[in-house]
This record gives structure tokens, sequence and C-alpha cells, in this order.
């Protein structure tokens, strides 16, 4: 059964483009025959240069968005909202500085991991958001157990 085959140019940062650069038809994108005839199509359609880019393949009858994406896009929105929700808690006004959340161990934090609100340019603690944790996979499953309460 033959099907077609989105072709997704993938960025050195190992992102992949949003939209697909070519399409192929073919029936198993493993094997050496359909790979040599994507290259050979992208070479006829875009130059040399083309076929020599790194690329993603997939099925274009399938969904395009990657599982792992979406579910790690869901767990850093909700991230943020506990962040957010814990900045408002402590009443900081941050209205005019570009500030972001992250986990952090430093001198702030007496050398235990805490989520913290960062100043975004420079790292500069602002303020902790969590207590202290010995170890991120601590830090982490707190932090799995604030967004599990959101949800609630």
């Amino acid at each position: 059964m033959s099907y077609n085959w989105n072709v997704y140019k993938l960025f050195s940062n190992g992102n992949r483009a949003k939209a697909p650069f070519a399409v192929v038809e073919g029936e198993d994108c493993e094997s050496e025959s359909f790979m040599y005839r994507v290259r050979k199509n992208l070479e006829e359609k875009f130059g040399a240069k083309a076929a020599l880019t790194k690329y993603k393949i997939m099925r274009a009858d399938l969904p395009q968005e990657e599982r792992a994406d979406v579910e790690e896009e869901k767990n850093l929105v909700l991230r943020n909202r506990v962040l957010s929700t814990k900045i408002n808690a402590l009443g900081l006004d941050l209205e005019n500085k570009r500030t972001a959340g992250a986990l952090v161990m430093s001198g702030d934090t007496n050398w235990k991991w805490q989520w913290c609100v960062l100043r975004m340019a420079s790292n500069q603690f602002i303020a902790a958001l969590s207590p202290e944790f010995d170890t991120t996979e601590n830090a982490q499953e707190w932090m799995e157990n604030e967004t599990n309460n959101l949800t609630k």
C-alpha cells in the first residue's frame, strides 16, 4: 500500500519546521530505495544542498504533532500557572520586570534546590516560590503535586 509522506526540515537546534517542504509518495519510509527517492526528489526540486539537509519524514494521513512535544507544552503551561499563583500569593510587583520561573541551586537558596523567580537577562534571584529540596527529583515531585492541585 502506498502512502504520502511529509518531509519536514530539521533545524540545527533539533526542532522541525512547522510545515512540510515536500511530499513524497511511497510504501515504507524505512527502506533504502525510499530514502534514495526522497533525496533524489529533494535534489530535483530544491537543488543539491536541500538533499544534504537533515529532515524528518512523517506519514501524511497520521497526526503531525509529536505526542511528547504536546505533553511537554501542557506541563510547561501548568508549571507556569503554579509559579504565577505563587508569585501572586507573595504579592510581588513584577509588572515591568522581565522575569522567569526556574528551579535553582545557588547561594540565595542555601545551596538547596528551590523553585524561584529570577530576572531574565541576568538570572538575578528575586524570590523563592517553594520550599528547599535536597534533590531535583523532590523539587519535580513538589511541582507535580502543585500542578495536580491546580487541575483538580
